[in-house]
């Protein structure tokens, strides 16, 4: 199966941006076991992943057994890679929403299909919905695998990652002018875990742009190890099975797992992640069993690519000159200034003369710099470029369900109009014994009512409508059977 994401599909059409670093952060026991599948497909009738391996435990001096049993419903099925992506996102979101102070966190679809990744299409709105949908009934069985921060100690836990999920099709306003936004709430043990810090800083936006899902998930696994040390060593089927996630089929072929890996590994090296090895480097064999060693380029990715990328302080600026402000003061700004206020400040300043307001008709950059230095009110009527976009899009998207909405209507006014054709060919098509034996067996199975109706000799044009409606009822149940079991699955 291909080893890539569907953010390649869903995002195709679109040109790459100039990629910022953005500092993220990720759970570790997430970080540490696969939560999902590697691929987009689930296996038919597969509903149970399960992942394990054996550590000693340094705060009781033995070693244990530590399993992850991952449980689905028929109904939703197995989470996969677009899962995972997912409740990263969720996380961005609950970092930039309320720094992991509550369990609830409202957000817009658009906003996490953004931090996503995604282009705002229909079909990322829909795989959002069916990902939400799956974690509510999806189980994680953490025995002896779930480190507890503040206990300091590996403990069994079985919980659905997220409680609750609202999601608002609609930016609906209320009588009183409130916006309703979608939520979602975490899990009592996930979330307890992020209150006690067991969450680690990784580079979201480099892990948005990786396109392998091994190397997401090799990433996430690695970065979080090698806080310690930036040399580690594991066990070649150890690592590929309970912690990057690959199918256990190749457990008796270590090329295999290798070839599996190798994409993964030559993308992290691209990047600067890993430092790039020759595979006599990189894999070893110790009695039986292969090894494999990776050594971090940069204990800090960050660091690796800040020469590379600009900061979001020098972008800032740069925003800033474009718009008429002095180099210095542009650098003295974004020193002194939160960036997220200066960012509003440009919004307002951008939309002030798009409307051609008098406030910025005579030193545009004057006022520009005096907004942020004084720290204005945002205007009565502004609205933020999201907030317009948000709207326009929710406007097309009710535009686009009332035209599928009287699409489907036409349709089904054409097949039911097929239809009923179709059954009177076949009742014009009965035989006389054949429609005799039919009315009867209708009558049979009719309501008492219609019977008595049919039975009685003054309702002569009304039991031949009777019958008719039966006999079209019967025909068109029966046609529709028979198309729809034509239609390949």
């Amino acid at each position: 199966m291909p080893d890539s994401t569907p953010q390649e599909n869903l995002a195709a059409d679109q040109a790459e941006p100039v990629r910022m670093i953005h500092l993220g952060k990720d759970e570790m026991n997430l970080a540490e076991f696969p939560i999902t599948l590697l691929t987009d497909r689930v296996p038919k009738g597969k509903t149970v992943i399960q992942y394990r391996d054996e550590i000693f435990d340094e705060k009781t001096g033995k070693k244990i057994i530590r399993k992850l049993t991952i449980s689905a419903d028929n109904a939703n099925g197995l989470p996969t890679a677009v899962d995972d992506d997912v409740i990263m996102g969720l996380i961005q979101l609950t970092k930039k929403t309320n720094a992991f102070t509550s369990r609830e966190v409202e957000f817009s679809r658009l906003d996490l299909i953004r931090t996503l990744g995604w282009p705002d299409s229909g079909e990322s709105y829909r795989r959002l919905t069916t990902s939400l949908k799956r974690w509510l009934s999806v189980t994680l069985l953490y025995e002896n695998a779930w480190r507890d921060n503040r206990q300091g100690a590996w403990t069994t836990k079985g919980f659905h990652i997220l409680d609750n999920i609202e999601l608002n099709h609609s930016r609906t306003i209320s009588a009183q002018g409130e916006l309703f936004p979608s939520k979602i709430i975490w899990n009592k043990v996930v979330f307890e875990s992020f209150e006690a810090g067991y969450l680690k800083t990784i580079d979201y936006g480099l892990y948005l742009t990786l396109r392998h899902t091994t190397a997401k998930r090799m990433y996430r696994f690695l970065s979080k190890r090698m806080y310690f040390s930036p040399e580690l060593t594991f066990e070649l089927r150890d690592l590929a099975f309970a912690h990057i996630g690959l199918s256990d089929s190749y457990s008796g072929n270590a090329a295999k797992i290798k070839e599996k890996l190798q994409p993964a590994i030559e993308e992290l090296e691209s990047i600067g992640f890993l430092k790039p090895m020759s595979k006599e480097d990189r894999y070893f064999k110790e009695g039986k069993e292969w090894h494999v060693r990776f050594v971090c380029h940069s204990p800090f990715l960050v660091q690796a690519l800040a020469a590379q990328i600009p900061s979001e302080a020098s972008l800032l600026a740069k925003e800033l000159i474009t718009r008429k402000v002095s180099e210095k003061k542009a650098e003295e700004l974004v020193k002194k200034y939160p960036a997220e206020s200066i960012l509003l400040k440009l919004e307002v300043f951008d939309w002030l003369q798009e409307t051609k307001d008098k406030r910025v008709s005579k030193n545009p950059a004057g006022w520009l710099v005096k907004s942020i230095v004084d720290d204005y009110a945002t205007p009565e009527g502004f609205t933020s470029r999201e907030e317009r976009l948000l709207r326009e899009a929710e406007s097309q998207q009710k535009l686009q369900a009332q035209s599928d909405k009287r699409r489907r209507a036409q349709l089904d006014h054409n097949r039911q109009q097929g239809l009923r054709q179709k059954a009177d060919e076949r009742i014009k098509q009965l035989s006389p014994d054949a429609r005799a034996e039919l009315e009867a067996r209708l009558l049979a199975e009719a309501s008492p009512q219609v019977r008595e109706q049919c039975a009685n000799p003054g309702l002569a044009r009304l039991r031949d409508t009777l019958i008719l409606v039966m006999f079209r009822d019967y025909f068109e149940a029966l046609i529709d059977r028979e198309e729809t079991q034509d239609v390949p699955a």
